[in-house]
């Protein structure tokens, strides 16, 4: 797994590519959650384009990071996810928990209208 990150505006957009297996392939990007946390960013877009493949740890990384965020006043949105994720989502009656968009334009939109 790689992730890239982008700084437009207040918001920190996470561009996660490739197979997200494992809680250890997560560190960096939390350890980079945690600093931005500190550093009082609040807004955080997760572009899952690049994903590859979904498993348990890939949802228990999303919902701990989402839980995180929204601890410190902050708001997470998903964009461009896999349909697997979707689908995941959907049977875990998790599609709620999240916010969600379609493409990080839509992402953006969403949390300059919070």
């Amino acid at each position: 797994m790689q992730y890239r990150t982008q700084q437009i505006d207040d918001v920190l957009v996470m561009m996660i590519e490739g197979k997200l297996l494992s809680e250890q392939e997560t560190s960096g990007i939390k350890t980079q959650m945690n600093d931005g946390l500190h550093r009082n960013q609040k807004k955080f877009i997760f572009d899952l384009k690049g994903i590859e493949f979904v498993n348990s740890a890939c949802l228990n990384f999303l919902v701990s990071t989402r839980n995180l965020v929204s601890s410190q006043g902050g708001v997470m949105v998903l964009c461009n996810m896999p349909e697997q994720l979707k689908k995941l989502l959907t049977v875990t009656k998790l599609e709620a928990f999240f916010t969600t968009a379609n493409k990080t334009s839509d992402a953006l939109d969403v949390l300059r209208s919070s």
